[in-house]
Formats: structure tokens, sequence, C-alpha cells
């Protein structure tokens, strides 16, 4: 009887500690740039994606049914869903611009419920440059807590717009009731004003190595924010050195600790 108690009190122990775990709320997240797929085919990109477990990604130069000449495995092909299919989870699509006789924009997958999702135009105060996005979502995790991600790439070629398109994040996410993650392409260095901007109120959860571009890397301009900052710790990250785009993809483990 009593080396059946200490077994039934070591299963209950061990069963505890796994619900602890789970309840800790830890969360990985990827955000890679696709580069429109001209470096790896979408197979590729989703295996990658699969080998390394994200809860949620946030996908930056997503197509959906566009023909580009100088692309032409990846025309007439619907980035998200297939990402989806080959990764083993769910996609979210945000159009941001019409573009050689599809759509262009973000994406993001998830492991997770979602309850809500929202394509928000970013400020485009320069007339020439690119329409950006910001593609949101609210999740519930697995434990029943509640958060948004988000997937975004800013201006690359004109310091107004980025820097605009900064501080209506800034702004849209400032009374957020929920705990937020922000991944994506901000085409700006640390040492840049909209970084600046963002990291007084978001925690960079990325290391400082370079993400751009894959064939020389010089610059870190791939990150993954979260906010409030009280509310996430993170506990690891990495760049992963493939050329499967002129980005690498970045990977954040955040725990959510609930302050």
């Amino acid at each position: 009887m009593r080396l059946r108690q200490i077994l039934l009190i070591s299963t209950w122990l061990l069963a505890a500690v796994a619900m602890a775990q789970d309840h800790n709320d830890t969360i990985r997240v990827m955000t890679f740039n696709l580069h429109a797929g001209h470096d790896a085919s979408l197979e590729q990109i989703g295996q990658l994606i699969k080998q390394h477990q994200p809860d949620f990604v946030a996908l930056q130069e997503v197509d959906l049914n566009t023909h580009r000449t100088n692309c032409p495995d990846q025309n007439n092909r619907d980035f998200i869903t297939e990402l989806a299919y080959f990764s083993g989870m769910q996609g979210l699509f945000g159009p941001t611009i019409k573009f050689s006789g599809g759509h262009y924009g973000i994406g993001l997958l998830t492991r997770h419920q979602f309850v809500e999702v929202c394509n928000i135009k970013l400020p485009h105060p320069v007339a020439r440059m690119e329409q950006r996005g910001l593609l949101q979502g609210t999740f519930i995790l697995p434990d029943g807590d509640t958060i948004m991600f988000a997937s975004t790439h800013l201006e690359a070629f004109d310091s107004i717009s980025r820097e605009a398109q900064a501080q209506f994040i800034l702004n849209h996410f400032a009374d957020s009731s929920h705990p937020v993650i922000l991944a994506g392409d901000f085409n700006a260095s640390p040492d840049d004003h909209v970084i600046g901007q963002l990291t007084d109120q978001w925690l960079d959860c990325t290391t400082g190595d370079f993400t751009f571009s894959a064939n020389n890397p010089t610059e870190k301009i791939d990150y993954i924010l979260a906010r409030p900052i009280q509310a996430w710790r993170p506990i690891g990250s990495q760049v992963i050195p493939v050329k499967m785009s002129d980005h690498f993809p970045v990977i954040a483990t955040l725990v959510l600790t609930h302050e």
C-alpha cells in the first residue's frame, strides 16, 4: 500500500507541475518577411515554420493570386492558405495593395482560437510610398487568457511615413484591455527614432543579431515587441540563419506574467 501511495502522489505531483507550466502562458512567436516567395517554395517555408513550432507567426510580403514575372513558381498562389496547410496552423491574410493581378500584404499564422481579426491601413502621408498595414487578432490561449497578436510591415524608404506609422501603432494599442504582441519588419535599426518611439512603451523581446540581408547580414530590422512591459518576460530569442528570403526569420519565447 505504501508503494502504491507513493506512486499516486508522484503522479499527482507531475500532473500539478505540468498544469502549472501550462498556466504560465509560455508563447513562442516568429516573424518572417517572405520576400514574396522569391527564394524558397511555400512548402519549404511552411516546413521551416512547422519545425520550430511557434504559437504565432507574423508574415510580411505575402501574395494572393499575383503574377510576378521574376517569380513564376509562385504565380496564382494563395500564400497564407498554403503556408497554413504546410505548417499545420490557421492562416489569416491582410491585403494592403492590389498588385500584379492579385493582392499583396501581410499575414499571420496561429495555433490558437481567434475571436476577432482586423486589417487596418496605416497612415500614408507620402502618396508615392506603398500603403502599409497592421493585421491584428484577438486570441484565446489554452488556459483562457486573452491576448492580441499583430503583424506589420513599416515603410522602408521614407522616414516621415515610418514615424507616422509607428505613432499610429502606439496610439492604437495604448488603451488595449489585453496584453499585445506586435511582430514584423519595421525597416528600422535599433538606433532609429522609430524604435526608440516604440520601445519607450513596448518590450523588445529579440536579440541584437542582424536579420537583413540574408546574403550579407549587416542590420537588425525585424522585431518582436510586447506590451505592457510588466506583463511579459522574454526567456529566449534567436535569429534563424536560413536563406529562404532576403530576411532571416526571428523567434522569441515569452511568458505572460499576469502582472
